[in-house]
């Protein structure tokens, strides 16, 4: 008989004896080998640790798995790089449990460096089911663990990671802007993973961000996708055309025009060249382009609303009153010179008007527009002071009468208006339209009658007059 026979383990157990059940993880019989790392999986001794490791390597799986489970136990950072590389175990229960181990405890473990050694570990391994528990460690609370997260992902080369990595990329541009304050290594990663990551097998999962509520994510996952640049992504970018924000439509446009992409001449096409406010070119694709247009018109400037309006005459439009609001309506019959329609129309048109009053090349139309404004109770201080008096001098210039009668009921108009002092050897100089421009003093000296004409602020301290009735430029004078 042998003089000593086996370890007992549970009598070490009970003396939390870990020498003992050290020594017990090397004896021949793999059922005392197993019960000793079982035993040793409550006492989480650091001294175990290395044995433990060691007995990764057993030779029966029953006892492997123990050895998973008391190191799982145990956690911290030295147990980091065993238990990971477990997961290639040959026994599928081994690789189980060490997944367990792994994703579920390490990668939760208090001990943020055993979190982020893990992370780091599993990229170097690329086990084929780390990726989903990679995902969720890039939203960790330790910048240190998120960046090594987004690097395994890089490093491991799944395109199921780029929609969270799409995600963290945004809220951090997004947290820049708002707050000024980011992760810029957090950012750097995402960015350098997402350059890897994203070739033509990224089209699906990039396409799958266009439905995210954060119009950020949304616009990444277009540009990412434009970068691709294959025609493989064309009708993707089509359909981000269509997004309900215009920073993301014009990305979408701009990678389809780096591909190469041609336009139809249908609604895609006004979608498109919308996007690029391109408005002469939407209005091309025929009636198609009419809601576009309508649409992006109170999302643009004044001289953009006036492109686009020339594009809906261009296409055949008319303002519907049950469709368009009536200061693009105002728009149109502005565009029609039908100032009747702009009185009907009332103050929604004055927009319209005070546009056209300011940039009209016509002095004649500035003037039935300013007439307009002041009818619907909008009258305006520009581009002319006394717009009676200008109204009432082409009154008298348009008549059927001679042009001496003209001129001599014009200078009988202005001297009533104390314009000039005939009395006093002054006289009017008229413009070769016949319109009145200046009057000449007795002694010679020219002086403009600013309030008979038009006039622009042309630079910060000069006007320049115009003939209301020829757009003769008359004088710049400095203010």
């Amino acid at each position: 008989m042998p003089l000593f026979g086996p370890p007992n383990v549970a009598q070490l157990e009970a003396k939390g004896d870990v020498q003992g059940l050290i020594k017990a993880l090397l004896y021949k019989d793999a059922a005392v080998r197993l019960a000793a790392a079982e035993a040793l999986t409550p006492l989480k001794h650091p001294i175990a640790v290395d044995p433990l490791a060691a007995a990764l390597h057993d030779d029966n799986p029953g006892v492997r798995k123990a050895c998973v489970g008391a190191l799982a136990a145990r956690g911290g950072l030295r147990v980091v790089n065993p238990l990971v590389g477990a997961l290639h175990d040959p026994d599928a229960n081994v690789r189980s449990a060490a997944a367990a181990a792994v994703y579920r405890r390490l990668m939760t473990d208090p001990d943020q460096d055993a979190r982020q050694a893990t992370v780091t570990a599993l990229g170097k391994l690329r086990p084929a089911d780390a990726v989903d528990p990679l995902i969720k460690a890039i939203m960790d609370a330790d910048e240190g663990v998120r960046v090594a997260a987004i690097k395994s992902l890089q490093a491991i080369g799944d395109v199921r990671a780029i929609p969270s990595l799409v995600v963290v990329l945004a809220h951090e541009q997004v947290r820049q802007k708002a707050t000024g304050r980011s992760s810029a290594n957090v950012e750097r990663a995402a960015s350098a993973a997402l350059d890897v990551l994203c070739g033509p097998n990224a089209i699906e999962p990039l396409t799958a961000s266009f439905g995210h509520d954060d119009a950020d994510v949304r616009e990444i996952a277009v540009r990412r996708l434009a970068k691709i640049g294959s025609p493989l992504v064309a009708d993707c970018l089509v359909v981000a055309l269509s997004d309900e924000d215009p920073v993301i439509r014009r990305s979408a446009a701009r990678g389809l025009q780096e591909i190469g992409w041609q336009p139809p001449a249908n609604k895609i096409g006004a979608n498109y060249w919308a996007a690029l406010r391109e408005w002469r070119r939407c209005g091309e694709c025929g009636s198609d382009a009419i809601p576009v247009l309508i649409s992006a018109f109170h999302h643009v400037d004044a001289l953009e609303q006036a492109e686009i309006v020339a594009s809906l005459l261009q296409v055949g439009w008319k303002p519907d009153e049950a469709e368009v609001a009536d200061d693009m309506a105002g728009h149109y019959w502005v565009s029609q010179r039908r100032w009747d329609k702009c009185i009907e129309i009332g103050e929604p048109a004055t927009h319209a008007l005070d546009m056209f009053v300011q940039s009209a090349p016509v002095w004649r139309e500035r003037v039935a527009a300013a007439t307009t404004l002041a009818a619907i109770g909008q009258a305006r201080p520009y581009p002319f002071h006394r717009l009676d008096l200008i109204r009432d001098g082409l009154a008298l210039l348009d008549s059927e009468e001679t042009a001496d009668e003209k001129r001599a009921a014009l200078e009988s108009f202005l001297a009533h208006a104390h314009m000039y002092k005939p009395a006093a050897g002054e006289r009017i100089e008229f413009c070769r339209c016949g319109y009145p421009a200046a009057r000449v003093r007795k002694d010679g000296l020219r002086e403009p009658l600013t309030d008979m004409l038009g006039f622009e602020h042309t630079g910060a301290n000069s006007t320049t007059y115009y003939c209301p009735s020829c757009d003769t430029r008359r004088i710049s004078v400095a203010r």
